[in-house]
């Protein structure tokens, strides 16, 4: 599966905080950047190429509605943005990732001897987690498709994780386990719901709870693409 690895490298300058300016060739010119750090980047990015494991789990459920839930499960699907992102959706597909736990050690490894390069590497990882999600969505031939979302974000309770890790048996299959706090072990893992029957592809701040506080708005960005 062909990655865009200019598209890892910009995200992963926005995790860490970096404001993009203009296009240069079609490559953004990021605000305050060193060359000190974007070399440390494309250092972290080689060896996220050897380093990293993906796997990743899909399973499709039909939706009901009054309540929206999981029809399969009976699982209540919760939040003023997944009713309206799921609004024409008839079906949905629960997704797994994680880039496995060989990608957890090397970041905590660095955080013992370089502080900075484990914080480099571990915004490039998230980045890279988010391109292969992506990468692979396209891949599975549902062109009438919502957006991601997952669990812990805007109005998504994070507690729905704990229901997806369950009905794809995360534990088994991608070698990824649940906190009691509903977080993911390793931690470069995702879990996810994408409506389908819809082409709410796209994302928007106005509809996040979160406009009002988030750093990427106050920066003047997304975290998110829109093409």
């Amino acid at each position: 599966m062909e990655m865009d690895f200019q598209i890892v490298r910009e995200n992963a300058l926005r995790y860490l905080g970096y404001r993009s300016q203009t296009t240069i060739d079609d490559k953004l010119v990021f605000e305050g950047l060193t060359p000190e750090i974007s070399d440390l980047l494309n250092e972290c990015m080689d060896e996220i190429k050897q380093i990293a494991q993906p796997k990743v789990i899909v399973k499709k459920f039909k939706i009901a509605k009054d309540p929206l839930r999981l029809e399969e499960s009976g699982d209540e699907i919760i939040g003023e943005q997944m009713a309206d992102m799921l609004k024409d959706c008839e079906e949905c597909l629960l997704i797994g990732c994680t880039l496995g736990i060989a990608m957890e050690r090397k970041i905590k490894f660095y955080a013992k001897i370089n502080m900075t390069k484990s914080t480099v590497m571990d915004a490039a990882a998230s980045a890279y987690l988010e391109e292969y999600c992506d990468r692979y969505e396209e891949t599975l031939g549902f062109d009438n498709r919502t957006y991601r979302a997952c669990p812990g974000y805007g109005d998504f309770p994070l507690e729905f994780n704990r229901r997806i890790a369950i009905l794809l048996d995360i534990s088994k299959k991608i070698g990824v386990t649940i906190t009691p706090n509903n977080l993911l072990i390793p931690q470069k893992s995702m879990l996810g719901l994408i409506g389908i029957g819809s082409d709410k592809r796209k994302k928007s701040c106005e509809n996040c709870v979160m406009k009002e506080d988030c750093p990427f708005r106050k920066r003047g960005q997304r975290c998110y693409r829109n093409d």
